[in-house]
Formats: C-alpha cells, sequence, structure tokens
C-alpha cells in the first residue's frame, strides 16, 4: 500500500479538470488560477483513484479529456518558442512546463494504481455503488471548498471574520449585548435631536375625518417653501440639478396630465409606452447606439433600453442581465463581476442581491481612475462583467473605458459603464470641445450603460435608463413567470406597477430640452466647474483629487483634517459630500449652484482660513467626528450605526 507521504505527494503533483480548456482559452495569462485547479482537480483524482471501483472509469475518462489538451498545449509550447511573434498570447514557459509536466506524470500514477489489488469487499455490488458515490461526494466536497478559497481574497475573509465575531459577540454575550443596546440607544437620541425637528406634528393614524383639499394643499405649500430654500439659493451639491421655475412646471403639468397611468396596463396606457420607448431610443443615440446613417423617419436602433426608477436599479439590471446570459452560455455557478473601490455602491448592493462575488481593485494613486493591470489580473474564467464609471461619483473621473473595452472584448466578457451622473453632460461636452475620453457605444467592447434622466437630463425624481448592445442581452433583465393562477406574468424592471406620470415628465423634459437646451446648460456647468476648480487649487492647504473632466470638483488636505472644513461650510449653510479613503470632500456643479460659484469660493476660503488659524486645536464635531471614528472602527459596528442612522430617519 502506498504511504500517507507518497499519496500527498502524487495529490500535489496530479492533474485533471474539466475546466482547462475554459481557463487556457480565456485566462491563459492567469497562473496562479491554472495552478490553484490543478492541485484542486488533482486531489479529486487521486480520491477517486483511492476508492477502487472507480479508477478504470476514471482512468479511460481522464485519457479521453486530457490527450486533446495535453497535445495542445505541447503545440502551442512549440509555437511560442518557435514563433514568439505571431503566438497569440503571452504565456510564461514554466507554467506550460508544469502542466505537460503534470500531465505526464498522473499517467505514471493512474497506471500505477491500476494494477493495485481491490480488497475482497469490494466485490459487493452494493458496496461498490456506495463507496463510488461516497467517493464522489467526497470530490465534489473538496473541490467546491477549494475554488471556494481560491476566490476568497485575504481581505476578504479578514472582514467576514471581524463581521462574524462582532455579531457572535453581540448575540451571545450578554454584557457585550447590553453595552451595544445602551450605546445604540444613546446614539438614536442623538441622531434624532440632529435630523428632526422636536416641533413637528406627527400623524401615527389615518385621521377619523378627512381634510379639506385647501388645508392640505396650504400645509404642503408651506413645508415645501421652507425646504426648497436651501437648494433654491444654490448651496446643495447636486440633489437639484435645474430647478428652472418654467421647466419644473412643465415637469408638474405632465405630470398631472398622467398621474394614474401605470406602464404595466400598455392598453390602458399606450402612449405611457411610447414614452419610454422614445426616452431610450433618444438616449441611445445620446449614447452612439443609434444608425445615423438613414434618413431620420428610418433610424434603426441596434442598441436597446429600459426605464428604472433610478440609477441603483438601472445598475441592478445590468448586473442581472449579465448573470443570466453569461451564466447559462457558460455554465459558471459563481458569477464575478470587477469593480473599483471608486464605483458607486449600487454594483455592491446589486451584488449582495443576486449573489454575485464584487472583486474590489484599486485606482490610480495619480489619477483616481481604475487601475487596468489590476483588473486584468483579476480576471477568472467565472468573470461575467466589468464596471467602469464615466465619471466616478467620488472624484469626477472617467475611468479608461477604451482600455477595458479592449479587456473585455479579449477575455469575451461583459462592459457596464456607469454614466448616471454623465449621460447628459458627456456627450454634449465632447460636442462642444471640451476633452471627453471616449465612453459609449462606439466602443465595441461596451455591453451596457445607465444614464440618469433624473440628473443632468433635468427629469422628475424617479426615472433613469438602462441600455443594452442588444436585444439578447436585455431579455435577459426581464421577470417571467408562466406558471401563475393570476395569469402570464412578465415585467421589464424590478417593480411591476409603475408611476406612468414619471415617464410622461421625463419624455416631457427631454422633448423641451432639446439639443440646443442640454448643450447651453452644459457649457454653463462645465465652464463653472474649471473656475471653482481653480480656485479650490490655488487655496493655501488644499489640492484636487483628480482632473475635473465634467460637473465633480473634488478637494483634500495635507495640512488639516478636511472634514472639518466641510462642518464649517454646513455651518454657513452649505450641504457638500463628505467622502472617505481617502478622506475628501466634493461639490458636484448644477445650474444652481452655478450662479452662486463666488459666495461658494468666498465661503470656502474664509473656512479654510478659520481651520488653518486654529490649527490642530480645533474640536471635532460633526462629520469630522463622525468619519473620525467610522475609520477607527471595524465593519460591523459601523453597520449597526448605519441602521441606527436609518432607523431613526424612518421615525415619523
Amino acid at each position: 500500500m502506498t504511504s500517507l507521504r507518497s499519496l500527498i505527494i502524487d495529490v500535489t503533483n496530479s492533474y485533471i479538470s474539466t475546466r482547462l480548456a475554459s481557463h487556457f482559452s480565456r485566462s491563459l495569462g492567469s497562473d496562479t488560477e491554472v495552478i490553484s485547479t490543478i492541485l484542486i482537480a488533482g486531489i479529486g483524482s487521486i480520491v477517486l483513484l483511492k476508492i477502487g471501483p472507480a479508477k478504470s472509469v476514471a482512468i479511460r475518462t481522464f485519457r479521453n479529456a486530457t490527450a486533446p489538451i495535453c497535445t495542445a498545449v505541447m503545440a502551442y509550447r512549440a509555437i511560442t518558442v518557435l514563433f514568439p511573434s505571431i503566438a497569440p498570447f503571452k504565456v510564461e514557459h514554466d507554467l506550460f512546463d508544469y502542466v505537460v509536466s503534470a500531465l505526464h506524470y498522473i499517467y505514471t500514477v493512474m497506471e500505477h494504481y491500476s494494477s493495485l489489488h481491490l480488497p475482497s469487499l469490494l466485490s459487493s455490488s452494493l458496496m461498490t455503488l456506495f463507496r463510488d458515490l461516497v467517493g464522489l461526494a467526497i470530490i465534489r466536497m473538496i473541490v467546491t471548498y477549494g475554488q471556494s478559497i481560491r476566490r476568497t481574497s485575504f481581505s476578504e475573509l479578514k472582514k467576514d471574520i471581524i463581521e462574524s465575531s462582532f455579531q457572535w459577540a453581540k448575540n451571545t454575550i450578554p454584557s457585550v449585548a447590553k453595552e451595544l443596546q445602551k450605546e445604540e440607544d444613546k446614539m438614536e437620541v442623538d441622531l434624532e435631536e440632529s435630523l428632526k425637528d422636536s416641533t413637528r406634528t406627527r400623524t401615527l393614524v389615518i385621521p377619523p375625518k378627512g381634510r379639506t383639499s385647501r388645508s392640505l394643499l396650504l400645509d404642503l405649500k408651506k413645508r415645501g417653501k421652507v425646504e426648497n430654500q436651501k437648494w433654491e439659493d444654490g448651496l446643495v451639491s447636486g440633489a437639484v440639478y435645474c430647478g428652472e421655475k418654467d421647466h419644473t412646471d412643465l415637469l408638474n403639468a405632465a405630470y398631472a396630465a398622467f398621474s394614474l397611468a401605470n406602464p404595466l396596463h400598455p392598453d390602458i396606457w399606450p402612449s405611457v409606452n411610447q414614452f419610454e420607448a422614445e426616452i431610450c431610443s433618444m438616449t441611445a443615440s445620446l449614447m452612439n447606439g443609434t444608425l445615423h446613417d438613414l434618413p431620420l423617419d428610418q433610424i434603426v436602433n441596434s442598441v436597446v433600453g429600459c426605464l428604472s426608477s433610478g440609477g441603483t436599479e438601472s445598475i441592478i439590471l445590468a448586473a442581472k442581465a449579465h448573470r443570466e446570459y453569461y451564466c447559462k452560455r457558460r455554465g459558471i455557478k459563481h458569477p464575478e463581476i470587477i469593480s473599483c473601490t471608486t464605483a458607486h455602491a449600487a454594483i455592491d448592493k446589486a451584488c449582495e442581491i443576486l449573489c454575485c462575488r464584487n472583486v474590489k481593485i484599486p485606482y490610480d494613486p495619480d489619477t483616481y481612475a481604475l487601475d487596468v493591470d489590476a483588473l486584468e489580473a483579476a480576471i477568472t474564467s467565472d468573470t461575467i462583467l466589468l464596471y467602469s464609471s464615466a465619471p466616478t461619483f467620488p472624484q469626477g473621473v472617467v475611468d479608461p473605458i477604451k482600455k477595458l473595452s479592449d479587456l473585455a472584448l479579449k477575455h469575451d466578457v461583459g462592459l457596464h459603464v456607469d454614466c448616471c451622473l454623465g449621460g447628459f453632460v458627456l456627450p454634449f461636452a465632447k460636442k462642444l470641445g471640451y476633452p471627453v475620453p471616449e465612453f459609449d457605444f462606439t466602443l465595441e467592447g461596451v455591453t451596457s450603460m445607465s444614464c440618469d434622466t433624473h440628473k443632468y437630463g433635468y427629469a422628475s425624481k424617479g426615472t433613469s435608463v438602462v441600455l443594452y448592445r442588444n436585444k439578447e442581452l436585455r431579455r435577459c433583465q426581464y421577470f417571467c413567470y408562466p406558471e401563475w393562477t393570476g395569469g402570464l406574468y412578465v415585467t421589464p424592471t424590478i417593480a411591476g406597477s409603475r408611476p406612468g406620470a414619471l415617464s410622461a415628465a421625463c419624455w416631457a423634459s427631454m422633448m423641451a430640452m432639446g439639443e440646443d437646451g442640454y448643450s447651453s446648460r452644459v457649457s454653463t456647468i462645465m465652464d463653472a466647474t474649471q473656475e471653482i476648480a481653480s480656485a479650490v487649487s490655488s487655496m493655501p492647504g488644499l489640492y484636487l483629487l483628480g482632473t475635473p473632466k465634467s460637473m465633480i470638483v473634488c478637494f483634500d488636505s495635507a495640512d488639516f483634517n478636511i472634514y472639518r472644513v466641510g462642518d464649517k461650510m454646513t455651518k454657513l449653510g452649505w450641504s457638500l459630500n463628505s467622502l472617505q479613503k481617502p478622506a475628501c470632500i466634493h461639490l458636484c456643479v448644477t445650474l444652481r449652484t452655478v450662479e452662486h460659484k463666488e459666495k461658494f469660493i468666498d465661503d470656502l476660503s474664509q473656512c479654510v482660513d478659520e481651520v488653518v488659524f486654529e490649527g490642530n486645536d480645533g474640536a471635532l464635531t460633526g462629520n469630522a467626528a463622525i468619519y473620525g471614528m467610522s475609520g477607527s472602527m471595524p465593519p460591523g459596528p459601523i453597520n449597526e450605526l448605519l441602521k441606527c442612522y436609518t432607523d431613526t430617519i424612518l421615525k415619523a
């Protein structure tokens, strides 16, 4: 009998894998993946042989499966040596040497085990079947566990351990649970004091007698007048992107005309479906998804789309479509999406909902754009989608989408462009001559895009467009259920019933703006952004993060805590975005901001001077204290903080 030591040696040198062809066709440069597969599958082959009767089947299967692979590998090695200039892939030769030698060694190992005498116990047909089943179960367990280890990075493992430990302590140690509850109660009181008006009137049950329309409208207008003041004064980053009175009146009138419409019933409201189709077509034309070489009345869309409730839903739908398309096409069981740490959190939400692994890669520390080399190194045979941004939310940088398009084509995977912020800015900016890199469907590797009409498309809140390269991919986002007793059921998006009024208002916005309206406003925003960015970069102690290409101005300081500047701006009435990793603040320039750009520059300069004068003696309050605390805490407690915040927001 072979000793345990010999068995371990056999395991580490053996190889059998039905996925080898996929690895060599899609991930030839990934040495780690191929070698890890060799080890994982090798364990299964030896276990199968050690169990007994299945060994003869295993030997035949192995020979039939690996003979052509072995020949192809050695042939490719010969090509790379003799004709390196024509080799389609650049692969280290020692990897091929390893594979060829491993294949050769396995033949020897299998021949050795095939000559072993089997115990008489295995003559029983029942025992033979039982041992075969047990062996297959062990192989499946080992392969699954091994693949799980390969798919998990150290940072992910560390995060899972910390979160699990926190939850275990919270749920099983009474003293810890008591202390956490005490802190949470205190936190909830503090949050309610800072977020809620203590003098507000609350209605917690349906009133016994209904109020008149007049009193309700007076109440609503009074609240709206107070709460709209901040954005009307141009003191808000993003949030309200137009706010022009005439345009707002148009949106309200369009909404009123279709206030009861529901796209779920096209037989009752056919116009709403036409609105949505035309919205998608117009957006696709902006992203160069339309065949323009035809007369206007014969324009054909190669790119198709769908209207959603916002950017997050558009991103979730795009992720779902790619998961369905690539998993069924390739038999992928553990789909992976690769995104940068600067990507919008919507892709993290999508991966959590869809049970996809989100492989996080770093950004380039000089440009803050996605690191292409890191992304390519992260591609595996389980990759279904590369995620990019145009621009990113934090620093407003456009990722190198041209390079990503080439990678997507090379590895035959999807490429999504999150253009939620830039969808109605970048196309017009490029036409106006601003330096905008390629980012849309002119790049062959781009398979989907998300563009928010309710941002710089100036529509009412609650609409976004998700676009696909073709109908086949769009069909993968649909939900179909033909077995329902209520009838044949299908919806294009996550929601069933949707507000047709928002579709009407979106259509009205795009029709009213036209190319000239969008172009003039984009020019105003781009110029204001550059003016603000220039002023910020000249302020002592501040520096820009990334080069502004659109509407985002992001800045930090190497001399003081930037959150202290943000807190002082808040006291002056401004509502800016505090960001992290790295700590920074950004302003998203809108039409309302443009009118008050001088005030922003003056107020920011004043706040910087105050922080510099105070030095390190200034107290950390507001966001400076919150982000300072979160930076030193593990994920578990931070999640509890966020949940407590959300609970407070949802309270009446």
